[in-house]
């Protein structure tokens, strides 16, 4: 009989609250093949860590942003020059939503979930304005249609969803 379970202790009669064990004492745990879940939670020794710095898939998206911003301005100022007022605003026109990500940029290091959302959803309706502006031949509609792309590229990395999804401090 004690040679049955030689992996395991032998089995008790049932313990006061169901279980088996002696007096209700848990049975030890037997590890499963190929790393199974553990019951309780895994060891917190090898959990994940949380990213302690922006990723830099992010400070690249926060980057085009700004680079984005700043073509676009130098664009209108150049069509400006060139066609006068109308012109301007027709260029700088097809990429207003750069101007929301901007903003939302700067919000980067602090900010949770949402404005990844929030992001990605401009950063798409930017696509289809400077993919617009792109086929009315609008200077700044390439500028915003690449730059959108390049941000819905960035901010779908799983690196930045986990940057995004970390636990802070009430206030940070």
């Amino acid at each position: 009989m004690p040679n049955d379970y030689p992996h395991q202790a032998p089995p008790t009669t049932p313990g006061p609250y169901g279980g088996q064990g002696q007096h209700g004492a848990p049975v030890p745990y037997v590890p499963g093949p190929y790393n199974a879940p553990r019951p309780y939670g895994g060891n917190p020794h090898f959990a994940p860590a949380p990213p302690l710095s922006m990723p830099s898939s992010l400070r690249a998206a926060r980057t085009t942003t700004y680079v984005m911003v700043g073509l676009a301005l130098l664009a209108s100022v150049a069509v400006g020059v060139t066609e006068g007022a109308r012109g301007a605003g027709a260029a700088f026109g097809g990429n207003i939503f750069g101007v929301v990500l901007l903003v939302l940029a700067c919000f980067y290091g602090r900010a949770g979930r949402g404005l990844r959302v929030t992001s990605l959803v401009i950063a798409g309706v930017q696509i289809l304005l400077g993919l617009s502006a792109t086929l009315r031949g609008n200077i700044g509609g390439p500028i915003a249609l690449v730059g959108a792309v390049v941000m819905v590229v960035l901010l779908s990395q799983a690196s930045v969803g986990a940057w995004f999804r970390r636990p802070r401090a009430h206030g940070a």
